[in-house]
C-alpha cells in the first residue's frame, strides 16, 4: 500500500475513533441519568447532570486523542506502522 493511502486510512481511523468516543461518552451519561431518574423517581434531574458529565467526558476524549496524535507527529514516529 502506498504512503498516501496509509495516511488516509490512519486519518479515517483517528476521526472515526473520535466520533465513536463522543457518542459513547454522551450515550452512557444519558443512559445512567435516565436509569437514576427512574430509580429515584425524579423528573430529569439526573438526566441533565449526567448528560453534562457525558459531554465533558466526550470533549476530554477528543483532547486526549488529538494530543496523542500531535505527540506522534512531533516525535516523527508512527507507532502503528
Amino acid at each position: 500500500m502506498d504512503e498516501e493511502k496509509r495516511k488516509l486510512l490512519k486519518t479515517l481511523g483517528v476521526v472515526s475513533s473520535m466520533g465513536i468516543s463522543v457518542v459513547l461518552a454522551i450515550g452512557i451519561g444519558v443512559f445512567v441519568g435516565i436509569k437514576l431518574d427512574e430509580w429515584f423517581g425524579t423528573r430529569h434531574v439526573f438526566f441533565f447532570i449526567f448528560l453534562f458529565i457525558g459531554i465533558i467526558a466526550a470533549f476530554r476524549n477528543i483532547y486526549v486523542i488529538i494530543g496523542r496524535e500531535i505527540r506522534d507527529i512531533d516525535s516523527g514516529e508512527d507507532k502503528r506502522k
